[in-house]
């Protein structure tokens, strides 16, 4: 009977290998700085003065969060910066294609204004469950069950920064006919 699991065991080993290694080339590649912590930063020029650039992005966060006082316990227009603090949720689908919410990631949008252009840098990714758990631990072999999480934290940080992108160009300004 030993012989037959051991053999059993011994078929089946390179088919379990295989599917870890497939769901780990699965999850996209984040960015990741000098200390191995994700994050997101972008540099944008974008024409105007580093106060119509605030305005701007007050104006975008008013847009993009139900509750944009909340989210943001730091608008300094004097030195140029505003930190959002916000969670966006993980889902999971079923093999049954059902899809649920497995729970919530907290990050940081910090946001800093010059002349002619900003710095968005989007980090502190934390899935919140009973204790934090860095997202970062996600990266390491083993450590989660589902790479998807990873590609919906890699997207959710990717839409947010284009969003923002939108949200800080200038307006149009329509010239009134004559006729």
């Amino acid at each position: 009977m030993k012989k037959i699991l051991l053999s059993l065991l011994t078929i089946l080993a390179p088919f379990v290998i295989n599917a870890q290694t497939e769901a780990a080339a699965a999850a996209p590649s984040v960015p990741l700085d000098e200390e191995g912590i994700i994050r997101y930063i972008e540099v944008v020029n974008e024409t105007g003065t580093a106060d119509e650039l605030f305005k701007r992005c007050v104006k975008w966060i008013n847009k993009e969060y139900k509750n944009p006082s909340t989210v943001t316990p730091t608008r300094d227009a004097v030195t140029g910066k505003i930190v959002v603090r916000h969670i966006f949720r993980l889902q999971n689908t079923l093999e049954t294609g059902t899809v649920t919410e497995v729970g919530d990631v907290a990050y940081d949008l910090n946001i800093q204004f010059k002349e002619g252009r900003y710095r968005a840098e989007l980090t502190s990714f934390v899935y919140k469950k009973a204790s934090r758990f860095p997202a970062e631990n996600w990266l390491s072999t083993g450590t989660h069950p589902n790479p998807e999480y990873i590609s919906q934290l890699n997207e959710f940080a990717l839409g947010l920064l284009e969003s923002l992108k939108e949200g800080m160009k200038p307006e149009k300004v329509h010239k009134a006919e004559e006729w």
